[in-house]
Protein backbone atom coordinates (compact mmCIF):
# COMPACT_ATOMS: atom_id res chain seq x y z
CA UNK A 1 0.00 0.00 0.00
CA UNK A 2 1.43 3.35 -1.00
CA UNK A 3 2.15 5.79 2.33
CA UNK A 4 -0.07 8.63 0.69
CA UNK A 5 -3.17 6.37 0.61
CA UNK A 6 -2.66 5.32 4.22
CA UNK A 7 -2.91 8.67 5.51
CA UNK A 8 -6.07 9.84 7.67
CA UNK A 9 -7.26 13.64 6.51
CA UNK A 10 -5.99 14.42 10.23
CA UNK A 11 -2.70 12.89 9.52
CA UNK A 12 -3.12 14.73 5.68
CA UNK A 13 -3.55 17.66 7.49
CA UNK A 14 -1.05 17.51 9.96
CA UNK A 15 1.47 16.64 7.44
CA UNK A 16 0.69 19.88 5.30
CA UNK A 17 0.99 21.87 8.03
CA UNK A 18 4.58 19.98 9.22
CA UNK A 19 5.74 21.03 5.54
CA UNK A 20 4.66 24.46 5.54
CA UNK A 21 6.58 25.00 8.94
CA UNK A 22 9.52 22.63 8.71
CA UNK A 23 10.15 23.02 4.73
CA UNK A 24 11.65 26.14 4.22
CA UNK A 25 14.54 25.66 7.20
CA UNK A 26 15.37 22.74 5.93
CA UNK A 27 15.92 23.35 2.95
CA UNK A 28 18.15 26.46 3.88
CA UNK A 29 20.40 24.07 6.08
CA UNK A 30 20.91 21.25 3.87
CA UNK A 31 21.70 24.39 1.25
CA UNK A 32 24.62 25.19 3.81
CA UNK A 33 25.91 22.05 3.23
CA UNK A 34 25.43 20.93 -0.05
CA UNK A 35 26.11 24.56 -1.53
CA UNK A 36 23.43 24.15 -4.09
CA UNK A 37 19.73 26.01 -3.19
CA UNK A 38 18.35 23.89 -6.31
CA UNK A 39 19.79 20.31 -4.65
CA UNK A 40 18.66 21.60 -1.00
CA UNK A 41 15.25 21.53 -2.50
CA UNK A 42 15.63 17.70 -3.90
CA UNK A 43 16.98 16.91 -0.60
CA UNK A 44 14.71 18.28 1.48
CA UNK A 45 11.74 16.83 -0.23
CA UNK A 46 12.79 13.34 -0.12
CA UNK A 47 13.15 14.00 3.27
CA UNK A 48 9.66 14.90 3.62
CA UNK A 49 8.91 11.79 1.30
CA UNK A 50 10.30 9.54 3.61
CA UNK A 51 8.39 11.28 6.96
CA UNK A 52 5.14 10.65 4.96
CA UNK A 53 6.25 6.45 4.73
CA UNK A 54 6.95 7.05 8.41
CA UNK A 55 3.59 9.52 9.16
CA UNK A 56 2.95 10.14 11.86
CA UNK A 57 6.08 11.53 13.48
CA UNK A 58 5.25 12.48 17.33
CA UNK A 59 5.23 16.25 18.86
CA UNK A 60 6.41 18.71 16.66
CA UNK A 61 10.06 18.96 17.99
CA UNK A 62 9.90 15.39 16.86
CA UNK A 63 8.97 16.04 13.36
CA UNK A 64 11.88 18.76 13.63
CA UNK A 65 14.43 16.68 14.97
CA UNK A 66 13.60 13.82 12.80
CA UNK A 67 13.40 16.21 9.75
CA UNK A 68 17.05 17.66 10.51
CA UNK A 69 18.49 14.18 10.97
CA UNK A 70 17.18 12.55 7.44
CA UNK A 71 17.52 15.71 5.56
CA UNK A 72 21.38 16.24 7.04
CA UNK A 73 22.34 12.76 6.03
CA UNK A 74 21.22 12.66 2.74
CA UNK A 75 22.83 15.72 2.25
CA UNK A 76 26.32 14.56 3.73
CA UNK A 77 25.57 11.76 1.48
CA UNK A 78 25.00 13.78 -1.55
CA UNK A 79 28.31 14.95 -1.04
CA UNK A 80 30.15 11.85 -0.66
CA UNK A 81 28.36 10.86 -3.74
CA UNK A 82 29.41 14.23 -6.01
CA UNK A 83 33.11 13.60 -4.13
CA UNK A 84 33.18 9.47 -5.33
CA UNK A 85 32.07 10.52 -8.32
CA UNK A 86 34.03 13.43 -9.12
CA UNK A 87 31.11 15.77 -9.84
CA UNK A 88 31.62 19.29 -9.23
CA UNK A 89 29.31 22.02 -7.58
CA UNK A 90 26.99 23.63 -9.46
CA UNK A 91 26.09 26.37 -7.87
CA UNK A 92 28.87 27.08 -5.36
CA UNK A 93 27.64 30.44 -4.90
CA UNK A 94 24.18 30.70 -5.42
CA UNK A 95 22.88 30.77 -2.05
CA UNK A 96 22.21 34.25 -1.97
CA UNK A 97 20.65 34.55 1.23
CA UNK A 98 23.69 33.20 3.08
CA UNK A 99 25.75 35.37 0.97
CA UNK A 100 24.49 38.34 1.82
CA UNK A 101 24.26 38.13 5.48
CA UNK A 102 28.13 37.26 5.56
CA UNK A 103 30.07 36.00 2.50
CA UNK A 104 33.25 35.90 4.13
CA UNK A 105 31.61 33.31 6.47
CA UNK A 106 29.41 31.62 3.81
CA UNK A 107 32.61 30.97 2.45
CA UNK A 108 34.66 29.94 5.42
CA UNK A 109 31.70 27.38 6.44
CA UNK A 110 31.33 25.86 2.85
CA UNK A 111 34.89 24.98 3.11
CA UNK A 112 33.90 22.51 5.89
CA UNK A 113 33.56 19.26 5.46
CA UNK A 114 29.71 18.17 5.14
CA UNK A 115 29.59 16.20 8.17
CA UNK A 116 31.46 19.15 10.25
CA UNK A 117 29.19 21.50 8.38
CA UNK A 118 25.87 19.47 9.54
CA UNK A 119 27.68 19.27 13.10
CA UNK A 120 28.33 23.17 13.48
CA UNK A 121 24.75 24.19 11.76
CA UNK A 122 22.81 22.16 13.94
CA UNK A 123 24.10 22.81 17.23
CA UNK A 124 24.67 26.54 16.74
CA UNK A 125 21.58 27.48 14.17
CA UNK A 126 19.41 24.88 15.72
CA UNK A 127 20.01 24.71 19.43
CA UNK A 128 20.95 20.69 19.57
CA UNK A 129 22.83 19.07 22.16
CA UNK A 130 26.34 17.46 21.07
CA UNK A 131 24.25 14.41 21.83
CA UNK A 132 21.33 15.28 20.20
CA UNK A 133 23.93 15.52 16.96
CA UNK A 134 25.63 12.44 17.74
CA UNK A 135 22.97 10.24 17.68
CA UNK A 136 21.34 12.06 14.79
CA UNK A 137 24.38 11.74 12.64
CA UNK A 138 25.14 8.09 14.37
CA UNK A 139 28.44 8.92 14.98
CA UNK A 140 29.85 9.25 19.18
CA UNK A 141 29.84 12.18 20.69
CA UNK A 142 33.45 12.86 20.76
CA UNK A 143 33.42 12.62 17.21
CA UNK A 144 31.35 16.06 17.38
CA UNK A 145 32.94 17.50 19.74
CA UNK A 146 36.06 17.12 17.45
CA UNK A 147 34.02 18.37 14.74
CA UNK A 148 32.69 21.31 16.54
CA UNK A 149 36.62 22.15 17.65
CA UNK A 150 38.33 21.87 14.23
CA UNK A 151 35.38 23.98 13.24
CA UNK A 152 35.78 26.75 15.13
CA UNK A 153 39.46 26.90 14.59
CA UNK A 154 38.57 27.24 11.22
CA UNK A 155 36.33 29.95 11.16
CA UNK A 156 38.09 31.69 14.06
CA UNK A 157 39.79 33.66 11.81
CA UNK A 158 36.87 34.90 9.89
CA UNK A 159 34.44 35.54 12.80
CA UNK A 160 36.93 36.33 15.46
CA UNK A 161 36.99 35.24 18.74
CA UNK A 162 34.18 35.67 21.57
CA UNK A 163 34.75 37.30 25.06
CA UNK A 164 34.92 33.96 26.71
CA UNK A 165 37.70 32.69 24.74
CA UNK A 166 36.04 30.57 22.46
Amino acid sequence: MEAATRLTPADARDLEAAFSIHMPWLRRRIALIVGDPEEASDLAQEAFARAVEKWPLGSRDDIARWLAAVGIRLAIDEMRRRRRWGFLQLHETDAAWALQTDPDLWRAISQLEPATRAALLLTVLDGYTQEEVATALGVARGTVASWLSRARARLRPVIGSTDDGR
